[in-house]
């Protein structure tokens, strides 16, 4: 299928390009990436040209995963990635993300996983979709619960990690036509932090 692109109030989320390659370089060498992520490490240019020209391209090609960049406006510099993966279970994806550091705090990332959430359902692509991290990351928790997820629970994650380990997790799940309020009032404090 060809790349889709997304639209909400403040950002334009479209396919990543060669001239967002510094960017992705840039914001996938961010130390809190390490830990929390599953891309190469110490990430390389090589690294963002395999992701912007094979992996997204292919996915959206196969329809087995599609990736957005998030941006001001439809040329604007890459701010981050929001993405969904096909599972194994019917009718379910996941979805993924990261934002550049100097755009965190900002609500870009709970205002793109919406609309790639809604973009999903609308198409009738899927009736789930399936959230999680690594236990620890509160800024990923806080964007999920912010996007309407219910937090499932905690246990062993689906990812496996650069040492071939999979990491203990955070899991949650947004369903089609879900009480998003009931969802909001799953999260426990320690996933979130108090202030949230």
């Amino acid at each position: 299928m060809d790349p889709v692109e997304l639209r909400t109030e403040r950002l334009v989320l479209n396919q990543p390009t060669g001239d967002d390659l510094a960017r992705v370089v840039e914001y996938c060498r961010d130390p809190l990436f390490e830990h929390y992520m599953t891309l190469p490490w110490p990430y390389q240019e090589k690294d963002a040209v395999f992701f912007v020209e094979r992996l997204v391209p292919d996915g959206w090609r196969t329809e087995r995963e599609y990736t957005w960049a998030l941006r001001e406006a439809s040329t604007g510099p890459l701010l981050g990635v929001v993405g969904m993966r096909v599972q194994p279970e019917p009718r379910t994806v996941d979805v993924g993300y990261w934002l550049g550091g100097p755009h965190r705090g900002h609500g870009h990332m709970t205002k793109a996983t919406r609309a790639a959430v809604s973009w999903a359902f609308d198409s009738g692509r899927c009736d789930t979709v399936l959230w999680e991290c690594v236990a620890g990351n509160r800024a990923s928790a806080r964007v999920a619960r912010s996007a309407g997820f219910s937090f499932t629970g905690a246990g062993t994650g689906r990812v496996t990690l650069r040492d071939g380990s999979q990491p203990d997790a955070w899991l949650g799940a947004r369903h089609r036509g879900g009480d998003e309020e009931l969802a909001r009032s799953t999260w426990p404090e320690s996933t979130i932090g108090a202030d949230a």
